[in-house]
């Protein structure tokens, strides 16, 4: 019979929590939104251990509970059947009460509960402050930090993704079929006209892109790389920058090093094409950056040229960390800056920070751990993480604060995910402000400045299914935009 959130944490109930994979995190995160303390919960990871804790929650080895602590204590199995018994064997729940632990279940037999929009609990108020706005010419004010904004390339067709998802895709087929999931839900959006429904095949399109930023304190985009084995996937739009030595703007690349699937109509276990690790990898994609890396636009820190690498779960990391820089510096680049994502939830990752020049946030809610999952009763359509923009970002500066100041932080414009994913989608700009977003911009600012690091990340250019897009649109104009610029420049946010 299903266990609920309440039977799993009354009689002072410690949680062990096996596993620290994506179903682990996703589970975490309700965890103290439910009412857990968290020095009640413990993360158990045969692989890793995490020495900074997971924002109040303890990591272990192996229990070392007492006998009065593990009779107060239920482990939860978070981690998929397949995953489980290919770690320790179908075995499990022995091995597990061979360490003295009672109660071991799955995370699939908790019952969640859920909110329902219609409580008005969620009652979605975004954009209050917020009306249409012109486009503000920036280009006379001098930025306090360099901003670098991530860039997504699925703007053109490619032969893969017309035979995956049919033919003509590109990310405005998810943009243009959302519908609101609940009242006040801002869906569809659309682009402004000033770029409107673009193709990144177009070379006068990434100039526009170009322009618009470099008028408004944009340093550069972190544009997403997508290389597998030596296949490289939605690549247009780096050879256009490089064919055109007019367009105006610095770039870098971010390796999104994971595996596509057809996670968008749930069926994440259909693999489209995998990320692998081959032998001569580390030197081959070294190779194939070089032409990139060699523009005179490439960012460079302390004169090194950036890669960011998404995922650190690379075989064997050091070595192959390693043998990047060396082929970097056999073929001529020279020295390379490299860094590492923050893993969700962390504000470090010590067990590879070793090998890296540095972290980076990608996105900062994968540093917040109160969500709420909810229910739109009108059509049975339940989203798994909804929050306010305000207690996302409060969290963010807490967690911070108290942690990591070498890491380069980003900043978020918002986030819907809701035309990729039917159900189970994530909302994170419920009650979205301009004024929140201009205070945040203007914290990640004041934090670089403080700490002596001379870049922020801005998530994002034009994530336009995922509702993270600073470019223009038809409802608000340039307010984002223009928002941005004012608080990376130190320009008050009511000036107009």
């Amino acid at each position: 019979m299903p266990i609920s959130f309440k039977e799993l944490y009354e009689n002072n109930n410690n949680l062990l929590i096996f596993g620290t994979g994506d179903t682990c995190e996703r589970f975490v995160l309700n965890l103290k939104g439910y009412g857990f303390i968290t020095e009640r919960v413990f993360i158990w990871d045969i692989a890793q251990v995490y020495p900074n804790g997971l924002h109040g929650y303890k990591t272990l080895t192996a229990p070392d509970f007492t006998a009065e602590e593990l009779a107060k204590t239920i482990t939860i199995i978070a981690l998929e059947a397949a995953v489980l018994n290919e770690l320790i064997g179908e075995n499990f729940q022995e091995i597990f009460e061979g360490f003295g632990l009672k109660i071991v279940i799955h995370y699939s037999d908790i019952r969640w509960t859920v909110s329902t929009l219609t409580d008005g609990v969620f009652e979605n108020k975004a954009y209050t402050d917020v009306s249409y706005q012109d486009d503000i010419d920036f280009s006379g004010q001098i930025p306090l930090v360099k901003s670098i904004a991530y860039y997504l390339p699925q703007f053109h067709e490619i032969p893969e993704n017309n035979e995956w998802w049919g033919d003509g895709f590109t990310e405005w087929a998810n943009t243009k079929k959302a519908r609101p999931k609940f009242d006040g839900h801002y869906q569809p959006k659309e682009p402004h006209d000033d770029l409107g429904y673009y193709d990144l095949s177009d070379a006068e399109t990434i100039r526009k892109q170009a322009q618009m930023a470099r008028r408004h304190g944009i340093y550069g985009w972190c544009m997403y790389y997508y290389w597998f084995s030596g296949k490289k996937l939605l690549f247009k739009p780096f050879d256009l920058l490089l064919e055109n030595k007019d367009i105006d703007i610095n770039f870098c690349i971010m390796w999104c090093n994971e595996t596509w699937t057809k996670s968008w109509v749930g069926v994440s276990s259909e693999e489209l094409i995998k990320c692998d690790y081959k032998e001569d990898d580390a030197e081959n994609f070294i190779d194939d950056l070089q032409k990139y890396i060699e523009d005179e636009r490439y960012i460079r820190i302390a004169g090194k040229p950036l890669i960011c690498i998404y995922k650190t779960d690379i075989p064997e990391l050091g070595d192959f960390i390693r043998r990047l820089r060396k082929r970097a510096e056999d073929i001529g680049i020279g020295e390379i800056y490299i860094l590492s994502a923050l893993p969700a939830f962390f504000t470090s990752d010590e067990k590879t920070r070793q090998y890296f020049d540095g972290e980076y946030a990608f996105c900062p809610i994968f540093y917040s751990p109160d969500v709420n999952t909810i229910l739109d009763k009108s059509n049975n359509c339940i989203t798994r993480l909804a929050r306010r923009q305000s207690q996302w970002i409060g969290d963010y500066k807490r967690i911070f604060e108290a942690g990591n100041h070498q890491a380069y932080l980003s900043c978020m414009c918002g986030w819907d995910n809701s035309p990729r994913y039917e159900k189970n989608f994530a909302v994170f700009d419920i009650d979205l402000s301009l004024r929140n977003f201009y205070d945040l911009v203007k914290y990640v600012t004041e934090e670089a400045k403080e700490h002596n690091k001379e870049f922020i990340f801005v998530f994002a250019w034009n994530e336009w299914a995922e509702g993270a897009y600073l470019e223009p649109d038809r409802r608000f104009g340039y307010a984002v935009l223009n928002t941005f610029s004012k608080a990376v420049c130190g320009i008050p946010v009511e000036k107009e």
